[in-house]
């Protein structure tokens, strides 16, 4: 398989577009939501953790991304098999499809939170002081508001995207891309490879202090 064969296997039947327009609108509403905060509170004349600042930590923050995110893909280990028994057992496909809906809100949500923090993470970047910093530490638990931090939180809000859209299409209400390129592969390859990568994120999850 060649990498344009394989980037047109993983593309979700909605597309990237959907991906693009999300984040512009997210990730915008974080960083207004920031920058406002910040000037609001340079005119409260507060030199420490004020008020509009801390509203971003009481409503967002890296934790809560990542528990949604370890629930979302922990689900779709499960979805996995559910949609190769559903392929199999006709009488299976409506419960295969709510299982699979409520698996992609998981990854949806999470999606949104990521989108949100990369807003708020891209602020502080342009414009930081002791207020954003005071953010940062509190609220995302990075050091600094670096490009490091930015796009490795990009890269991974975008795998859960995929993984979501891949798992449930709104309009059409059924998988495509990266779902349908593990279904697909014939099971003597995909099922080792499957348990062993199940297994493995679940004790990564059980063990993580």
């Amino acid at each position: 398989m060649t990498k344009q064969e394989f980037f047109k296997a993983i593309t979700p039947e909605s597309g990237f577009r959907d991906l693009m327009g999300v984040y512009f609108n997210w990730t915008g509403v974080g960083f207004v939501c920031a920058l406002i905060a910040e000037r609001l509170d340079h005119f409260s004349g507060v030199s420490y953790a004020s008020y509009y600042t801390a509203s971003l930590n009481s409503a967002i923050g890296v934790k809560f991304w990542s528990l949604i995110s370890i629930i979302g893909l922990l689900l779709f280990c499960l979805s996995l098999p559910l949609v190769y028994l559903a392929n199999r057992y006709p009488q299976l496909k409506a419960s295969c499809q709510r299982f699979r809906y409520f698996n992609y809100s998981f990854f949806l949500v999470a999606f949104d939170e990521g989108a949100l923090i990369l807003g708020i993470l891209f602020a502080n970047l342009i414009h930081s002081n002791d207020r954003a910093a005071l953010l940062i530490s509190k609220s995302f638990l990075f050091t600094e508001a670096s490009l490091f931090s930015i796009v490795a939180l990009i890269i991974a809000n975008s795998l859960l995207w995929l993984l979501g859209e891949s798992l449930y299409n709104r309009q059409q209400k059924n998988y495509s891309g990266v779902v349908n390129l593990i279904i697909s592969r014939p099971i003597k390859y995909s099922l080792p490879v499957y348990l062993i990568l199940s297994v493995a994120f679940v004790m990564l999850v059980i063990n993580q202090s």
